[in-house]
């Protein structure tokens, strides 16, 4: 995933370098810069799996009504 977000980046970065100089796309080119920015904190964070393992994976969802 750190690669696809890496190549992302570069690719979001090369884009609003490109808009730079066309006058109508400017405001465009911030937004391709910002994404890339966004993509360069997640590449860099290094956060690969944010899921939370679950402890008791034998649950029972209406366990509280029994008074358990």
């Amino acid at each position: 995933m750190r690669t696809v977000s890496a190549l992302v980046s570069i690719l979001a970065l090369l884009g609003a370098m490109a808009l730079v100089p066309v006058i109508g796309a400017v405001l465009f080119a911030a937004v391709l810069f910002g994404g890339a920015v966004l993509a360069l904190v997640g590449v860099f964070s290094g956060v690969e799996d944010r899921t939370v393992e679950q402890r008791d994976p034998v649950l029972d969802p209406v366990r509280w009504r029994r008074g358990l």
